[in-house]
């Protein structure tokens, strides 16, 4: 081989060289593929007892395309004069299942004396564990608790956790159905009941809906009545002396 046919060889060999590790920076091998929303389901309540409102909760539901469905909540709830609690929850389950993935909470307590301290919550599920972090009055807390399959989240004040326990009810067996649910803020696991009602008819949004009905009764928290519209959306909930009244549902 010639020198100038040897340089020529040298030149395309590094020339190809070059231009595949331009191509190994651009184009990663295992690149993933962008999560994308594919919905999202605004609704709002209005929170009352004796007539009079006590609060309100938003909560935002967005389904993902990889089997993930974000909840994100802000409640506000006034439980007697200078005492209330606000709330702001992230709950993130699988689309398929709506088993717990993770759930963040800040909750806010004002007290009479015009003080106020807050409590965060982190809990994060590991096959059958529950890791559950907070801090409390600046406090740290960590636990650790084994969760049976299929178990749900509940929390006192916020209607948007019952969503995961009328998601695994079986209308075609009917009846009375079991379920069990584990409480962040104590790190329990109790249990409930939930059955189906006759359906009905009520005014939603000024509008007459014909709804099903549930009655859940959960050890601790006591009794719950929701009903439910076509889509799945609760448009009514009545528990711990307190209704929710849905004023406002926005889809996209």
């Amino acid at each position: 081989m010639s020198v100038n046919g040897l340089h020529r060889s040298v030149g395309v060999a590094v020339a190809l060289v070059v231009s595949a590790a331009v191509a190994a920076v651009s184009m990663p091998a295992h690149q993933k593929k962008p999560v994308k929303l594919t919905s999202t389901v605004t609704t709002e309540y209005r929170i009352i007892q004796n007539k009079k409102k006590m609060g309100s909760e938003k909560i935002e539901k967005k389904t993902f395309d990889n089997n993930t469905i974000l909840f994100t909540v802000d409640a506000v709830m006034t439980y007697a004069p200078g005492v209330s609690m606000t709330q702001h929850c992230e709950l993130t389950v699988e689309e398929e299942s709506y088993f717990p993935r993770t759930l963040h909470i800040k909750k806010t307590i004002a007290q009479p004396n015009a003080e106020s301290f807050t409590h965060n919550i982190d809990v994060e599920m590991f096959s059958n564990v529950a890791e559950v972090n907070s801090v409390l009055h600046g406090q740290p807390g960590a636990k650790r608790l084994v969760v049976p399959t299929g178990v749900a989240i509940q929390d006192v004040g916020v209607l948007a956790y019952l969503y995961q326990t009328l998601f695994w009810y079986d209308k075609e067996s009917g009846g009375e159905q079991r379920f069990q649910w584990m409480d962040p803020v104590a790190v329990e696991v109790h249990s409930g009941d939930i059955r189906m009602d006759p359906e009905t008819t009520i005014s939603v949004l000024s509008k007459k809906t014909r709804v099903s009905v549930y009655q859940v009764d959960r050890e601790k928290f006591g009794p719950a009545t929701l009903w439910v519209d076509s889509k799945g959306i609760i448009v009514r909930g009545d528990m711990n002396m307190f209704v929710f009244e849905l004023v406002s549902k926005k889809t996209s």
